[in-house]
Order: C-alpha cells, then sequence, then structure tokens
C-alpha cells in the first residue's frame, strides 16, 4: 500500500470514533440533564419548597459541563486528526499521533488503530510523507 492509502484508512478510522465520541457523549449528556432536572423538579413538588428545584438544575448544568469537557478532550483532537489526515496538512502526524493514544484503551478497535497509526506515523514512509506534504 503507499502513504497515501495508510493516510486515508487511518483518517476514515479516527473520523469514525470521533463520531462515535461525539454522539455518545452528545446522548449522556441529554439524558442526565433530564434525569437531574427531572429529580430536581419532583423533589420540589415533594417538599412544596420551589427552591428545591435548583438542587436538579445545578446538577444538570454540572453534568452540562462535565460532557462539554469530556467532549473536547476526546473528541476535538481526534477529529481534528481526521480533517488534517483527510486534507493532507504538515501537522496531521502529531494531531494523529495524539488521537492513537486517546484511541488506544478502546478494546479491540481502537487498540488496533492505534497500532496501525503509530506504525505508519513513525515509519520512515510516514515521516516522509508529512515531510512532503503542504504545509497550509
Amino acid at each position: 500500500m503507499t502513504p497515501v492509502e495508510h493516510n486515508k484508512y487511518i483518517a476514515l478510522g479516527f473520523a469514525a470514533f470521533a463520531a462515535i465520541f461525539g454522539f455518545t457523549f452528545l446522548l449522556l449528556m441529554l439524558v442526565s440533564v433530564g434525569v437531574f432536572v427531572a429529580l430536581g423538579i419532583s423533589f420540589a413538588s415533594e417538599t412544596g419548597d420551589a427552591n428545591q428545584a435548583g438542587v436538579g438544575i445545578l446538577g444538570g448544568v454540572f453534568s452540562l459541563i462535565f460532557y462539554l469537557v469530556l467532549g473536547t478532550i476526546l473528541v476535538l483532537p481526534t477529529a481534528l486528526a481526521s480533517r488534517k489526515m483527510w486534507k493532507g496538512r504538515r501537522h496531521a502526524r502529531i494531531w494523529g499521533v495524539i488521537a492513537a493514544i486517546l484511541v488506544a484503551p478502546l478494546m479491540p478497535l481502537g487498540t488496533m488503530l492505534a497500532i496501525y497509526g503509530c506504525w505508519f506515523f513513525f515509519s520512515a514512509e510516514g515521516r516522509q510523507f508529512y515531510s512532503s506534504v503542504d504545509s497550509s
């Protein structure tokens, strides 16, 4: 296989993981916010104190912030690596190594993609490919 094909396959793999991460975190965020708000509303109606709904809203806000931070840490680098590799940018190799580290713990597909990506990024063929692409 040529370096262009290796680059394309790894970029598609990172894009798939970014999409899976993104949709999973979006779903978990919506469910968590819904549960916290529902708990706050039911707690306020049981006690008769409307101020108790703030606990549920506060839990919803914290879960929203948690999933946004988690998405920024896991989805953004993987998506950036995929896009930069697909476009053939010079810094795609750096982002690719970061994305490979992030998907490595996800057995078995993430680990296989990380090993394949690191093999390509650190091989002579991969170094030459990324040193010869556009610097934009």
